[in-house]
Formats: structure tokens, sequence, C-alpha cells
């Protein structure tokens, strides 16, 4: 592959293992120094095996040292797409959790994890969300709100409640294939403004394969939606305090056959996204999280990746000043 990455510094920080990916990013909301970040994601033999477990890793925002590691697991179990959520003075794991039992039979449930400290975690906790795949979410007010996407009907439902107790249907078939003639919505990044309002990038796996862009006010019964016009897979998303957003996630050039994790600038008016930069990334890769320190405007990002020696690891970046890389990449607001 010809060296079309962006000049940033990566560093590795999965333990050698077979697949590490789908990542998550968190600031440590129990460190009072502010000098480190909470870093999730699955160990597994492979992308699809019965075998996964949670690692959870504090890392240095300045060295990028992983300074502990904490691990999740269940009996039979693969546990998958691991994120993270501070509420109510908890931080809180939220997966998807794959299970074999001894009768052959298989069940499929969104699990929570609580923590008071980010190292000490509870037994799971049972969403009740039946049928649909509960990718992620955002709280607001005490409550959280996301989309769980269920592939038979290619669409995708809005579930809101407690995530450390009972997430419930909110507003069946909010996009899909019957709904919009657009197939098999999926994968979601959802985030609230500070009037409440609330913005999900949508993946998709059908016909154009086109992400989507969703905003919808209270009580989010009733949403509008646009085509972005290219593909975004394992979308995560943060709020920039103009009000545009920055995006990540995985892109694909049909072409070449070409895959890499990207980050973009999106104008929340114009609908427009706008490239920033391609990390060092190819083949299976993506499912980046991002915490934005407003502070100083100081970007950071966990991704993983298999373009060294085309396995799967853990990677974590930082962009020191993103309001001057938007400035540079000359986007007009």
């Amino acid at each position: 592959m010809s060296n079309i990455f962006s000049d940033i510094d990566i560093y590795r920080v999965s333990a050698p293992a077979m697949h590490s990916a789908f990542t998550d990013l968190h600031e440590n909301p129990f460190d009072k120094t502010g000098r480190t970040l909470f870093c999730c994601y699955r160990e597994a033999t492979n992308h699809v095996s019965w075998d996964g477990k949670i690692v959870i890793l504090t890392i240095d925002k300045q060295t990028f040292r992983v300074t502990r590691t904490e691990r999740i697991s269940l009996p039979n179990t693969d546990l998958r797409d691991p994120k993270l959520t501070f509420f109510n003075s908890n931080l809180i794991m939220s997966c998807y959790a794959k299970t074999k039992h001894n009768d052959d039979k298989k069940s499929y449930n969104a699990l929570s994890f609580l923590s008071s400290d980010g190292f000490s975690w509870s037994s799971q906790i049972k969403l009740g969300v039946v049928g649909h795949w509960l990718w992620n979410y955002a709280c607001l007010e005490g409550k959280a709100y996301g989309f769980g996407y269920h592939r038979p009907s290619e669409s995708i439902s809005l579930f809101s409640g407690n995530p450390m107790r009972r997430m419930l249907l909110h507003k069946r078939n909010v996009f899909g294939l019957e709904k919009t003639g657009k197939g098999y919505p999926n994968e979601s990044a959802f985030v609230f403004d500070h009037q409440g309002n609330a913005y999900v990038f949508l993946r998709r796996d059908a016909d154009t394969f086109s992400a989507q862009f969703g905003t919808s006010k209270p009580p989010y019964t009733q949403w509008k939606w646009y085509d972005l016009g290219i593909y975004i897979g394992g979308p995560a998303a943060v709020l920039l305090n103009d009000g545009h957003f920055l995006v990540s996630g995985r892109h694909i050039d049909w072409d070449k056959r070409q895959f890499t994790t990207r980050l973009w600038h999106f104008n929340r008016e114009t609908k427009k996204l706008s490239e920033l930069a391609i990390l060092p990334s190819s083949l299976d890769t993506s499912y980046p999280g991002m915490v934005l320190d407003k502070s100083n405007s100081t970007l950071y990002m966990s991704y993983y990746s298999s373009h060294i020696d085309q396995q799967a690891r853990v990677y974590v970046t930082k962009f020191d000043d993103i309001y001057g890389l938007i400035q540079r990449k000359k986007i007009r607001l």
C-alpha cells in the first residue's frame, strides 16, 4: 500500500493477543488530576470467535503508558463492542453478550457492568433489550438514549432508560428499509448538544452503503435524515464548541478495496464531511473512541488496525490543536 497516511504518531496499548479490536475511550472521571484516560476493547481469538473478553486500560495522557489493566469475562460468552459512559457517579461499561448454553442454545443480551472507581466492576446487568443489538447510547438529564438495530427487518429502533437497570423501547422503526428504502442500518454514534437536541451518525451495509445523519428534538420521536454519500463503519462522534462535529470511523476505497480509519469534520448546517486525517491503518480496522479536551482543544483517539503484520492491535493517538488542524485544512465553516 502506498503511504496515504497522515503524519501521526500512534502508540500501541494492547497487550500481545491474537485479536484486539472494537475500542472506546473515556476520560477518567475519578482522576482529580485529569491526567488519565480509560480505553476498553475486546480481546479474542479472532473477529467473530466466541471467547471475547473486555479489557479496560488506564492510560497516561502524556506518555500513553498503560498504568493498569482490568478484564471482564463471562463463561461461554463472547462480550463484544464495549462502550464507556459516566452515569450517576458510576462508570458504565456496556457491551453485547453472545452466550452458548449447555443445551446448544444461544442467547443474546445487552449488558452493563458498573464501577465506582474504574478498577472494580459489578456483576452483569441485563438491560432487557430483546431482538435488537443495542449499539451505543448517550445520557441526558438522568436518562440514556440509544439505537438498537434489528437485522432481519433492516431497521433501527430507539431505546431509553436507566443503563444501570433497564432500557425500554422508546420509538420503533425510526429508520430502515421498509420506511426509507435504504437497507441495513446498524452501528451508530449518538450525541446530544447543550440544548438537548439529539444527533446520530449511522452506518449502513446495503444498496449504496452510504452513512446517514439524523437529527431530532425532544421527545425524540420524530427524526430527519440526511444521506452523507460515503461509507462510515463503526462511527464515533464528538460535538465541537461551535456546534459542528468531529466524526471518525472506517472508510472504504471501493475501487482499490482499501480500508482505513479516518477523521472528518462535519458541518452541521451544510451536512458536509471534510477529511482531516487518515490514521495509520488497513485491513481489519476502525471502531474508534474519541475524547475531546475542550479546555485546550486536544483530541484523543483510540482505534484498532491490522496494518502491522496483519495483526489486529489497539492504538491511541492525539491531535494537540484540533481547531488549528481544521483551519489548516481550510475548511469553510
